[in-house]
């Protein structure tokens, strides 16, 4: 685990590759385990592919593995570039969005779709042997719990600590902080609109 006070990195044990991330909060499990709210320092990115142009489907592990090349030169050029992380794949470079770019991806009953966030930022498309691919950014942070373990490194938590009440408590707080920030953000917006 490399540390810069608010900086740690992570490694993914089945691949090997470091993924950067920004601490977000520090607390104790119930059952008092050191644990860290972590979020992706460069954005995170998935690839979706059209299906039928009716919607979009998430992509497999092994067909994304063959698309990548495509994938990071179109990041390229548009000044992005593609990051081979431990956990996710993520993109460095300048990327703005407004609220008028963020689009829905649950169905038109307000079904969410397996496998897909309900929102997220396009970044851009490409194509490969004639199908249609989107590269995306979740509109809301990518969120890890991680925990020390006996010899003090960095690793996910289990899924049966996620349910841990004390974790459960920090995602809501982060998620809650993170939604008013938004609000003030959209206020101070609209206050200079009005000037």
């Amino acid at each position: 685990m490399a540390s810069n006070k608010r900086i740690v990195t992570i490694v993914d044990q089945a691949n090997n590759n470091p993924l950067e991330c920004v601490v977000r909060r520090v607390f104790r499990s119930s059952q008092g385990d050191e644990c860290m709210l972590l979020c992706p320092v460069d954005m995170p990115v998935q690839i979706l592919k059209s299906v039928n142009f009716e919607g979009w489907s998430a992509v497999s592990d092994e067909e994304v593995e063959t698309i990548l090349p495509a994938a990071d030169y179109a990041l390229a050029k548009i000044h992005i570039h593609l990051v081979y992380s431990g956990f996710c794949y993520t993109a460095r470079g300048g990327f703005c969005y407004s609220e008028e770019d963020i689009f829905d991806f649950r169905t038109d009953n307000g079904q969410s779709v397996d496998g897909l966030p309900t929102e997220g930022v396009e970044i851009t498309c490409f194509q490969v042997d004639g199908s249609h691919y989107m590269i995306y950014t979740p509109s809301d942070p990518l969120l890890f719990v991680a925990v020390k373990d006996a010899n003090g490194r960095l690793q996910i938590a289990d899924d049966d600590l996620l349910d841990d009440p004390a974790i459960i408590s920090a995602i809501d707080e982060e998620t809650e902080f993170n939604a008013l920030v938004e609000e003030e953000a959209a206020l101070l917006e609209s206050l200079m609109g009005e000037r």
